[in-house]
């Protein structure tokens, strides 16, 4: 094998060909990834190589421009996404590339993928770009699925298959701030009331005064709950996952994942003793009817389940989530108001904004600035009157 001066590469004979190897990279362990080059002569190895080396140095190599969108973005996420991100990350990014991506953009071969395509895509997805096609999606969808195409193609870019990202011109859809629901306090003790009347009443009271995400409080189980301390800990969610099972007769599954929204959304939260109490009402209530169940009970350890002891279906408690908003003669809310009334409450208190932040699992103190804004404003408005009150001679 003849050495080159350092960069240059390495040229040899093998058996009635030449071949070129010459460093491109190295790979998350540190080891050397190679090229290689191959002809029937020497000068056509060299020119190959000298060619590659060019392209490189002036930044217009491309390393292979048949591969298509779709099947760059298949690589990308079986290679840098599975394994490697968190389990909802890796299942929200899966569910972006095969409903949204790939049957716009798939085709397309990766080199040939233009801003002004992307753009066409984006722009589509507001008119009809719901899986369904009955209707078009909301600007944070598709902002979401641009976070997802910007990843897979910024490595493109650093594995040589394009020579820049083409996402650089595109132009994103304004975010619409969405007016947030609240249930008003009268509305607050109804619900309160029509809760304690069904088993299930206790989720939403404890989402009512702890601020919960539906799949936080629905994936607690009972080695979450400290009764001595008065504490829960929120350290997973229930969601619907990809069902891998050979046997699977569906798509997805419920499952419990050990991951949250965000970091921060790993967190301790104190529960109020009148809180707590109907927890424990709601342990014993719940070992009484796994003694009906026998063997057939599914003991999964859930705080919140149905009789026969599996989880409960998101879309299952929806429905028996607005019955009961119905009963107590209050108009149809989402479930996230419940988080949404606890923070305003809260803040309407007087409470620190950075503990309502901690308690809402919020990345940063400004998310909850900008999401309560409604209630900094009549707070703003309460302090000039007391500092007025308390201070103008």
């Amino acid at each position: 094998m003849a050495k080159r001066a350092n960069g240059e590469g390495y040229i040899y004979k093998k058996r009635k060909h030449y071949e070129a190897r010459i460093t491109k990279g190295y790979n998350s362990n540190g080891n050397q990834l190679f090229k290689y080059f191959s002809g029937k002569t020497k000068t056509e190895v060299v020119a190959k190589l000298d060619k590659y080396k060019a392209e490189k140095s002036n930044g217009t190599y491309i390393e292979d421009k048949k591969i298509t969108v779709g099947q760059w973005l298949d690589e990308f996420y079986s290679t840098h996404i599975v394994n490697r991100v968190t389990l909802s990350t890796q299942v929200n990014d899966e569910s972006i590339i095969k409903h949204h991506l790939k049957p716009f953009i798939g085709r397309i071969k990766l080199f040939d993928l233009k801003g002004r395509s992307v753009q066409q895509m984006y722009n589509q997805m507001l008119i009809d770009g719901r899986v369904d096609r009955k209707g078009g999606l909301n600007p944070k969808t598709v902002r979401n699925i641009h976070i997802t195409l910007h990843k897979a193609l910024e490595q493109a870019v650093k594995d040589d298959l394009i020579i820049k990202n083409p996402l650089k011109s595109v132009t994103l859809p304004r975010m619409k701030k969405k007016e947030i629901q609240i249930l008003t306090p009268e509305e607050q003790k109804k619900l309160n009331h029509a809760c304690l009347e069904h088993p299930w009443g206790i989720v939403v009271l404890l989402t009512l005064y702890s601020g919960m995400r539906k799949g936080e409080v629905l994936g607690l189980t009972w080695n979450n709950i400290d009764f001595d301390n008065k504490r829960l800990y929120v350290t997973q969610q229930l969601t619907r996952i990809k069902d891998y099972r050979k046997d699977a007769t569906a798509k997805t599954m419920l499952g419990i994942i050990d991951d949250t929204k965000t970091k921060t959304s790993k967190r301790i939260i104190y529960i109020a003793p009148v809180i707590m109490e109907e927890l424990k009402k709601h342990k014993e209530k719940q070992n009484k009817e796994r003694l009906k169940w026998n063997d057939a009970y599914k003991d999964l350890n859930m705080v919140f389940c149905r009789e026969d002891g599996q989880y409960i279906d998101p879309g299952t408690f929806r429905d028996f989530y607005l019955r009961t908003l119905k009963k107590a003669q209050i108009a149809p809310k989402t479930f996230h108001a419940l988080r949404h009334t606890f923070a305003t409450r809260a803040l309407e208190i007087n409470s620190n904004i950075k503990t309502v932040s901690e308690i809402l699992g919020h990345a940063s103190i400004q998310i909850t600035l900008d999401t309560y804004s409604h209630v900094s404003k009549d707070l703003q408005e309460d302090t000039m009157q007391k500092m007025v009150e308390n201070f103008y001679l």
